[in-house]
């Protein structure tokens, strides 16, 4: 009888469940016969008690990365978790972010481990990070955008192409309960129609592209209003504080309201009237799906990964996010969203329907766990 084989699943932060390890969890809840998954947290903390939570193995322990401080540390723990990795049986592992690749690469390659690398991200192609994918057996791309991003570091043979999957029933069972309790959770009266934009607040999410449509927007619509949801890390805060000062400077501060971070932005999500997304460019955000799974319709930059989701004026609209007049075209796009609720519905009802014969259906977890198959086979 063919034994199980073992995935080492190998994360980069204890202290957040972000879009990726929910994704990866999502594609593990569906998980074949014969797949077992061990989940490798820096660490115990908030990441750990998730997956714990979810039924999942999860070993808590950290693998320093090279330092400048104490350069042989790495070298040494590498070595303790090769030895490590043959005791548990380990056939390979995925690295599911590509800051995790850092800590486990050297290990992989003393106890002779095919490693696998999820870039969900368009890393700088400086000189370390392209050693790094070189030295991968294969790299999972989670779009094609970011796939065509790394095909001049990545040989061919390597690059697979894994979109994440999102599985939809107990997202869609959060959502009926909430509406079952009809409580609102938006600040604004139930005959506003609210626009929203959802997630980590950093430059390249453009939240200030956001609050600078605004005014544009109410100049044409005066009931709207909007929620900014998420929060920054502690790199970004200066940012974050500019956004309501832009508010402020337009004179709309009453029209926008800084939620800060949700555990409960999926529920946020299906109040809002737009969903708006407006990163220079993004892999492939899982708002937009969580948005397109509750039926509201999607307004998202038309860049990276997103035209892989949003097909303009047939499941949501789509504006490009760069230039002087980003903000206007931003505004106009939301604006013919809220002037026709019927159009918006329509193309909100057809983004559900592709994303359910998509992404979450059963395709992308049959892919995702064919390349790990082939990925344990290899030799190294």
């Amino acid at each position: 009888m063919k034994r199980t084989t073992t995935i080492l699943v190998a994360h980069s932060r204890p202290d957040t469940v972000s879009g990726a390890e929910l994704a990866i969890a999502d594609m593990i809840d569906k998980r074949r016969d014969g797949l077992h998954y061990l989940m490798l947290t820096p660490g115990e903390g908030v990441l750990a008690s998730h997956y714990r939570e979810r039924g999942y193995e999860v070993w808590a322990s950290e693998l320093q990365t090279r330092r400048r401080l104490y350069p042989g540390l790495h070298t040494v723990q590498s070595v303790v978790f090769a030895r490590k990795f043959k005791n548990r049986r380990v056939d390979a592992v995925l690295c599911n972010t590509f800051a995790a690749a850092a800590r486990v690469k050297t290990a992989c390659r003393m106890a002779r481990i095919p490693c696998g690398i999820y870039v969900r991200e368009y890393i700088t192609k400086k000189r370390l990070h392209r050693e790094i994918l070189q030295n991968a057996q294969m790299v999972f791309a989670v779009s094609k955008d970011v796939a065509e991003y790394l095909s001049d570091i990545v040989t061919l043979e390597r690059l697979v192409v894994a979109y994440d999957h999102i599985n939809p029933e107990p997202l869609m069972e959060r959502v009926a309960a909430h509406r079952a309790r009809n409580t609102r959770l938006l600040p604004f009266e139930r005959r506003h129609p609210v626009v929203g934009i959802i997630g980590r607040i950093t430059r390249y999410k453009q939240q200030d592209l956001f609050v600078r449509a605004v005014p544009l927007i109410l100049a044409a619509i005066p009931e709207a209003r909007f929620v900014v949801v998420g929060a920054a890390g502690s790199r970004e805060k200066d940012f974050e504080s500019e956004l309501p000062a832009i508010a402020r400077q337009l004179k709309v501060e009453d029209r926008v309201a800084f939620m800060g971070h949700r555990t409960d932005a999926l529920e946020v999500t299906s109040e809002l009237s737009v969903c708006c997304l407006t990163s220079d460019r993004e892999p492939f955000p899982r708002t937009v799906l969580e948005a397109q799974l509750v039926g509201v319709p999607v307004v998202a930059a038309n860049t990276g990964g997103c035209r892989e989701m949003v097909e303009d004026n047939v499941t949501g609209a789509v504006f490009p996010p760069v230039g002087e007049d980003a903000a206007q075209r931003l505004a106009e796009a939301v604006i013919g969203l809220l002037r026709d609720p019927e159009r918006a519905k329509a193309l909100a009802c057809r983004a559900r329907e592709r994303l359910l014969n998509s992404v979450a259906g059963p395709e992308p977890v049959r892919v995702f766990e064919d390349h790990l198959s082939r990925l344990s086979e290899l030799h190294v």
